[in-house]
Order: structure tokens, then C-alpha cells, then sequence
């Protein structure tokens, strides 16, 4: 039996769809956390007491070729632990899902990293307006920054080449003894001839006769 597209499967995990709009060529959805709780970021302690509510704007991944904008009604708690320095907390979200104070959502994010890494600056801001991701060239090198590249892994296997690559002694008489090479090379074409001039193949002198 087939099974109805969810509204809420276009979102974050954690999200329920509260309604759509459309803002010119994006389009806005409104968005409320599914959990009734949320964890103090200063002693983990969860409450369910809400403070006060605000939006949150984030840039989503698009759809159907249109940008999307979500607000999310996001809630500030109290914290009733005695012990806590912080009174009221805003809540917190999974990391994969969005980290505090930003403006992207972690999938939106993680594409920019990427595009970042692959492209670099300009080429990847040029890229990403053709897949719906309005980023400039400085935000993609600020993400790269921020997350880093992979992490490297030593070669476990060197070649030589490799290997005298890293040793500037050995890279200099390598190229020394190449030049020392072509010089003698060159030095026996001219005896040869007994003019300093290369001489010409058999097969375009008896052309030229």
C-alpha cells in the first residue's frame, strides 16, 4: 500500500511543517520542533517550562528548483536546577540537525563545505547559484575554514621519486646530473659535424640534392 508524502519529511529530523508560503521565487515553511523538552546547555537538566518564543530564519535545501526559507518558532526555557548559573536557556538542537546561532540547516551546511573543498572560492559560489544555493565566494572559504579538510592520511607505501622529492640535496645533484647529461649530449652532436650545428637526416639531404 502506497504511503502519503508527509509534509514534514521535507524538513530536518525534528520538525513539523506548520504551514507554506510563497516569497517570490523561494518558498518560506514554518516550522515548530517536535519535542516538548529541551536539555539546559549548562547542566543538562531538561525542562518544560517555556520562557518566551521566537523566529529563527534558516536557508534549507532547495526544492523543486526554488530556494527555500525556513522559520523556525523557536522557544527559550527556564531552568529550574538550583545549581545553574543560567535562568533561561534557548533550545538546543542535534548538531546534525542545526547548531546554535547558525543560518544554515547541517545539511545545507555540510553541501557548502563540500562545494567549498571541491571548487574553492569563486567557482563553487558560481556552481552553487545554478543548484539554488545563494552563497557567496567569502562564505564558502569561511565554511572551509571553519570545518577544516579531511584529515590526512600518512602513505604507508614511498616511491623514490617521492622520496627524493623531500630531500633538497638530492633533488639538486639529480638535477645537476641531468643538465651534465644534456651538456654532453650536446657537445658530442657538435663534434660530430665539426661545425657546432646538428646534423640533418640522411633522408632530408638526399631530398635537398
Amino acid at each position: 500500500m502506497r504511503q502519503a508524502l508527509r509534509p514534514s519529511a521535507l524538513v530536518p529530523r525534528g520538525f513539523v511543517v506548520d504551514g507554506t508560503s510563497s516569497d517570490g521565487p523561494g518558498l518560506v515553511i514554518a516550522v515548530r520542533p517536535v519535542s516538548r523538552t529541551s536539555k539546559c546547555p549548562g547542566c543538562g537538566t531538561n525542562s518544560e517550562r517555556v520562557h518566551s518564543r521566537y523566529c529563527r530564519r534558516l536557508a534549507d535545501l532547495p526544492l523543486a528548483g526554488r530556494p527555500v526559507r525556513l522559520v523556525v518558532v523557536a522557544r527559550r526555557f527556564h531552568c529550574d536546577a538550583v545549581l545553574c548559573g543560567r535562568r533561561i536557556f534557548v533550545e538546543r538542537f542535534d548538531l546534525d540537525v542545526l547548531a546554535p546561532w547558525a543560518r544554515r540547516t547541517a545539511r545545507l551546511d555540510h553541501i557548502v563545505h563540500h562545494l567549498g573543498l571541491a571548487l574553492g572560492g569563486r567557482p563553487a559560489a558560481s556552481f552553487a547559484r545554478r543548484l539554488m544555493l545563494p552563497v557567496s565566494n567569502d562564505t564558502l572559504l569561511r565554511v572551509v575554514r571553519r570545518h577544516g579538510s579531511p584529515r590526512f592520511v600518512p602513505p604507508t607505501v614511498v616511491g623514490i621519486d617521492d622520496w627524493v622529492a623531500t630531500q633538497p640535496a638530492l633533488r639538486d645533484d639529480r638535477v645537476r646530473s641531468r643538465a651534465a647529461q644534456d651538456n654532453r649530449v650536446a657537445a658530442g652532436s657538435r663534434t660530430r659535424n665539426g661545425t657546432g650545428l646538428a646534423l640533418r637526416p640522411a633522408a632530408n639531404q638526399g631530398r635537398r640534392a
